[in-house]
């Protein structure tokens, strides 16, 4: 078509067109066209403008600042003022933590725990705020450490995402809350008028109260298919909001402390400027916002010296932006470490193994230098150049209190340094805190930063040998020696003596007792000396009066004069009584007895009186006449229904401590739909040649050093160490009175597990289980192969033993201690695995019967489930201590 014909039909064609719609068509592809064209460059033109309007005034402000005066004013900055700024600098990634553990929260119900969360917090902001584009810098981190968590790259950038609009958020709540209150100080910054900054700032906090009220629905999300995000809810929300405010305030405070004096306007009004200048640094793609920040804050405090300015920005940058970078750094490269398989990683790993034995003395030593750190820092005059600074932060109580609470602390870490000798975890957990209240105090008394950089390295080494300490005993499990009554009041009178050198210039007087002021040194050291005395005191008498005695040690046993009893039980788990950790209480019969351990006040009895029922009272009655002579506890563990009349009119209370699993072998079988998953075990090991063995006792000896390797092997792999009382632990006496049932490959032996066979007609169980490391659905097999031996034997029922803390009523008119045991079992899944433990045994269609704890009630009862758990966990090393010796 000809061009004049073109225009000849583009003229018709508008000819016969209404005028209203042909111009409404070419106005709306104008306006497509020109939105496609703001789009295509305005984007990439806004951070290039903003970078340029910066640099421009920057080249401004350096025209002619001198160098040297930067230096100077530097220099004569105050060392209070910047361990000040590390302070809030600690407080604001203190506040990015909880950014990611709410995240976390609403993006997956995957469990992470809180170290990781810490540490893939930190390290991913202080590295993205360094670098600069955080997407890609902070979002690689953040893969790395969470990813190892097992959260997928979708969860991770959803984290991320929940993460940054929580900080957009706060971001708002400052820049409202600031030109609302101070709209003429945020005039500097953005020139606007003030009536304008106020109504922008009525705007932000109007749009966070929409916010929340649009949040309480609950179930909100954005995005669509793997990017859809959910968000907070309810009061999720208003955590996001209180995240934002303290983490974007403790950032702006940190720069706030360093400022000259002619800054005019107050801390509120500092905060917006800070987070507009967050904002324009951000818009400017600079990595760290370096310049375009620092640009900002000048262009919003006209009029102040630009020297003091720059060299308080220049500080800022070290404690918020440099030390966080480099620590980050060595905790992502440390974290890389332990992940990777380098030969740098193995051989620290190595070294580690080396190591870990002398580790608990060592840690025990610098606890120990801890509390000699804050009962020495108690003792000595503060440093005014600190107290200054102090004084316009905190009241004056907070920091009277926290003298106090720093020299209790310090006798508490001396106390506790036994305790992390001795591996116990209790030790530990309370040193954690104990050193955590200290490092707070340190602060809260004067600023005493090098004081709390000693206590958190120790609490750095305390968190990550956490493994090193797994003894389960209270701290007074057993009385204080007297040395260490001894270098506990040494110590505490080292201090006082150097105290009293300190400040030989000041006279005394009774008045000192009630001086308090900001200056009164002498004062403080006179009132911690007294707590730290009365607590050590106090510490050492209730060691003394309540540290448990140590156990008494098992006569050597005659299993002649226990067989006409053990001919009687009803029960297989009767023969825990040849393990060689218990004492015995026979009946003038012989046909009867009671087996029982002492721990502390506590005196245990293992399960019901054992042998001919008639005797049963009788053998309970002595019992607790034994018991009442030496002033204890009388405690029965694991006790069935049948003998609960008996405990019952013994006077004692009855705590429910789970539930037994028995198999009736009667219905047991592979056949049918009930047994595939039987024969499906039996199969699979079949195909992996794995065999089914009994090793009749009298030749158990000579399979004692394969049997021996195996149960090594399962306890490294395990991490685990030996118990007894209520179980049975390796000992090759008590492993050679029974038959051993075996899985071997090719005549090596995979797992094994003691048989223990009950009457004719009653149950048949095993004691001892210990297999080689991953080799699924070992167990299965073995299990399967013995109920079908005990099922071939005549034996009714297979007992797979007890599942703590099940079978408990949750109802609310429930005792306190279901409610206790609930909890625990609930959130101690990762410790010991409450609910896989049940969830196992349930897959064998057992009949469960309650298993109860008869002791007194009240107030000793929490004293005495520390000392079955202490006992259960301490009794097999002195056994094998003497078998090693025999």
């Amino acid at each position: 078509m000809s061009s004049h014909a073109l225009r000849t039909a583009t003229a018709a064609q508008a000819e016969n067109t209404p005028p209203s719609s042909w111009s409404m068509k070419m106005s709306s592809a104008m306006s497509d066209t020109l939105r496609h064209s703001l789009k295509r460059w305005a984007v990439p033109a806004l951070p290039l403008i903003i970078l340029m309007g910066l640099a421009a005034l920057l080249v401004k402000i350096a025209t002619g600042f001198d160098v040297q005066a930067v230096m100077e004013s530097s220099v004569s900055k105050p060392p209070s003022l910047i361990e000040l700024s590390l302070l809030f600098s600690a407080l604001s990634y203190a506040a990015l933590i909880g950014y990611d553990a709410l995240a976390l929260r609403v993006v997956t119900e995957k469990s992470v725990p809180l170290g990781q969360i810490a540490l893939g917090s930190f390290t991913s902001y202080a590295i993205g705020h360094s670098l600069g584009f955080p997407l890609v810098t902070a979002g690689a981190v953040r893969w790395r450490i969470y990813g190892s968590a097992g959260l997928s790259l979708t969860e991770v950038a959803k984290l991320t995402a929940v993460a940054g609009l929580t900080l957009w958020i706060g971001m708002a709540a400052v820049l409202g809350l600031g030109a609302l209150l101070e709209p003429q100080a945020l005039a500097a910054l953005d020139r606007f008028p003030a009536r304008l900054n106020q109504g922008i700032g009525v705007a932000l906090i109007a749009a966070l109260a929409v916010w929340l009220l649009w949040s309480r629905q609950g179930g909100r999300e954005i995005g669509s298919g793997e990017a859809r995000v959910r968000l907070p809810g309810g009061k999720a929300a208003l955590v996001q909001i209180g995240l934002g405010l303290i983490d974007v305030s403790a950032a702006a405070a940190s720069l706030w402390v360093l400022l000259p004096s002619q800054i005019t306007f107050g801390f509120p009004a500092f905060t917006a400027i800070f987070a507009g200048a967050i904002v324009l640094a951000v818009a400017s793609h600079v990595p760290a916002g370096l310049g375009s920040f620092e640009a900002a804050v000048f262009f919003a405090c006209p009029g102040v010296p630009t020297a003091e300015l720059l060299s308080a920005l220049l500080i800022w940058r070290f404690t918020y932006t440099l030390v966080p970078f480099l620590l980050a750094i060595t905790l992502f490269v440390t974290h890389e470490l332990r992940r990777t398989d380098t030969k740098l990683a193995k051989a620290v790993r190595r070294i580690r193994r080396l190591m870990l034995p002398f580790v608990p003395m060592a840690l025990a030593a610098l606890t120990f230098l801890g509390g000699l750190v804050l009962l020495t820092s108690g003792a000595l005059p503060s440093d005014y150049s600190r107290i200054r600074a102090l004084r316009h932060l905190v009241p004056l109580p907070f920091a009277e209190v926290s003298h106090l609470v720093g020299s209790t602390a310090g006798v508490a870490l001396l106390i506790l340094s036994r305790g992390l000798m001795r591996r116990l975890e209790s030790a530990w957990i309370l040193a954690v805190i104990v050193i955590g209240a200290g490092m707070v105090v340190s602060f809260a008394k004067g600023f005493d930063w090098e004081e709390a950089l000693v206590l958190g390295s120790v609490l750095l080494l305390l968190l990550t040998h956490r493994p090193a300490f797994y003894r389960k005993a209270g701290i007074f499990a057993e009385p204080l020696e007297p040395r260490w009554h001894i270098a506990i009041a040494f110590i505490v009178g080292c201090t006082i003596w150097l105290g009293f050198t300190a400040f030989h210039d000041v006279a005394y007087s009774h008045d000192l007792w009630w001086q308090f002021s900001w200056h009164d040194d002498a004062s403080r050291f006179l009132r911690s000396s007294l707590v730290a005395v009365i607590a050590g005191a106090g510490v050492s008498l209730y060691a003394m009066i309540h540290g448990s005695a140590p156990m008494h040690e098992a006569e050597p046993l005659n299993p002649d004069v226990l067989a006409p009893a053990l001919a009687h039980a009803e029960r297989s788990d009767a023969y825990l009584a040849l393990l060689e950790d218990k004492r015995f209480l026979l009946h003038e019969e012989g046909d009867a007895f009671l087996m029982y351990a002492v721990r502390g006040k506590s005196w245990i009895a293992m399960g019901d009186p054992i042998g001919n029922p008639e005797h049963a009272a009788d053998l309970m009655w002595r019992f607790l006449e034994e018991v009442d002579r030496h002033d204890g506890w009388p405690v029965f563990y694991q006790v069935s229904l049948a003998y609960l009349p008996l405990y019952l009119d013994g006077g004692l209370s009855l705590v429910k401590l789970g539930e037994e699993a028995r198999v009736d072998l009667t219905t047991f079988t592979i056949e049918g739909k009930a047994g595939r998953d039987w024969r499906a075990a039996l199969n699979r090991a079949k195909r992996e040649n794995l065999e089914f063995t009994i090793i009749p006792a009298v030749e158990v000896p000579a399979h004692l050093f394969k049997l021996r390797g195996v149960s090594d092997a399962w306890l490294a792999d395990r991490n685990a160490v030996e118990k007894g009382f209520s179980m049975g632990f390796w000992s090759e006496k008590y492993l050679s009175r029974f038959d051993v049932a075996v899985v071997q490959r090719e005549g090596r032996i995979l797992a094994f597990a003691n048989i223990w066979y009950g009457q004719r007609s009653g149950e048949i169980t095993v004691d001892l289980m210990r297999h080689l490391p991953h080799i699924p659905g070992i167990m299965d097999f073995l299990f399967v192969s013995l109920m079908q031996e005990g099922k071939c034997r005549g034996y009714r029922w297979f007992n797979l033993g007890m599942a703590p803390l099940s079978g408990l009523s949750g109802h609310r008119l429930a005792p306190s201690w279901h409610k206790i045991a609930a909890f625990v079992a609930r959130n101690g899944e990762n410790f010991y695995g409450f609910g896989g433990l049940r969830a196992y045994k349930e897959k064998f269609g057992p009949v469960w019967e309650p298993r109860y704890l008869a002791c007194p009630g009240g107030w000793v009862l929490p004293q005495i489930l520390l000392d079955v758990t202490s006992l259960i966990s301490g009794s097999p090393a002195r056994s094998m201590t003497r078998e090693a010796k025999s």
